[in-house]
C-alpha cells in the first residue's frame, strides 16, 4: 500500500471486498509492515489512515441510491467494510479514532460490565444460602463408608417401584460430598471422589477406586409398611 498517494484507498479497499474475515489481520499487517519498512508512517498513523479511508467509503455506500442497478454490489461491499471496521476498532490500542466514538464505545462497555456485575451479584446472593461455615465431619479415613451409604441410597426403590432419588450425573454426589463433608476435618478433593464414581465396572481396577470390605460397615434395608 503506497500511503499518501491519490488512489491508495481504492487499491487497499478493493482487496477487502474479496478476502474472508479470517484474513483481515494478515492483510492489514502486510500493508502495515510495508509502510513501516518504507518509513511511510508509524503504526498509529497507519491505523488512523486506514480507519479514515474505511469510514469515508462506508459513508459513500450509505448514501447511494438504493434503487440503482448496482445496489446489490454496494450493499455487499458496505457489509464487508463494516465488518472490517469492527476489526479495526478491536486493534485501536491508541484510541486514535475520533474521541466521541471511543467514549461511546467505552460507555457501552461499562454499561455491559455493570449489567454483568449486577447479574453476578444476584447469583452470588442466591448461592450464599448454600454456604456453610463448618462442614460435616466424617471420621478420618471413613469417607469410603459415607460413599458406600450414598451408593446404597441411590439404589433404593419406593413401594411404587420408582427410585427414591435420581440423578443423571454422578458429579453431583462428588461435589456435594466435597462441599459439605470433611475427612477428619480436612477438605476432600473432588478428584479423589471422582475415582469412586466410575460407571463402567470393568474400569474399576484401572480408572476407579473400589470400596474395600472394611469400609462397608452398614446396610440399608427396607422395612415393612406400618399396618393400620
Amino acid at each position: 500500500m503506497g500511503l499518501w498517494r491519490n488512489h491508495d484507498d481504492n487499491h487497499f479497499l478493493l482487496k477487502i471486498y474479496e478476502i474472508k474475515e479470517s484474513e483481515f489481520a494478515d492483510y492489514y499487517n502486510y500493508h502495515l509492515n510495508h509502510a513501516m519498512e518504507k518509513k511511510l508512517a508509524i503504526e498509529q498513523d497507519f491505523f488512523l489512515h486506514v480507519w479514515q479511508i474505511v469510514k469515508i467509503r462506508i459513508k459513500h455506500f450509505e448514501i447511494q441510491n438504493p434503487f440503482a442497478n448496482n445496489h446489490g454490489l454496494h450493499k455487499a461491499r458496505l457489509k464487508k467494510l463494516q465488518r472490517f471496521q469492527t476489526y479495526l476498532n478491536g486493534i485501536d490500542i491508541w484510541n486514535a479514532r475520533p474521541p466521541h466514538l471511543v467514549i461511546e464505545e467505552k460507555d457501552i462497555t461499562i454499561k455491559k460490565q455493570k449489567e454483568i456485575i449486577e447479574e453476578l451479584q444476584i447469583t452470588l446472593h442466591k448461592l450464599e444460602v448454600f454456604e456453610v461455615s463448618q462442614k460435616i465431619r466424617v471420621e478420618e479415613t471413613f469417607v469410603p463408608t459415607l460413599i458406600d451409604l450414598l451408593k446404597q441410597i441411590e439404589k433404593l426403590e419406593l413401594p411404587s417401584g420408582r427410585k427414591s432419588i435420581l440423578s443423571d450425573h454422578q458429579i453431583v454426589y462428588q461435589r456435594m460430598i466435597g462441599k459439605y463433608f470433611s475427612d477428619g476435618g480436612a477438605d476432600i478433593a473432588v478428584e479423589r471422589l471422582r475415582n469412586y464414581y466410575v460407571r463402567e465396572k470393568e474400569h474399576i481396577t484401572s480408572k476407579g477406586t473400589k470400596i474395600k470390605p472394611e469400609h462397608k460397615l452398614f446396610k440399608i434395608v427396607p422395612i415393612e409398611p406400618a399396618k393400620e
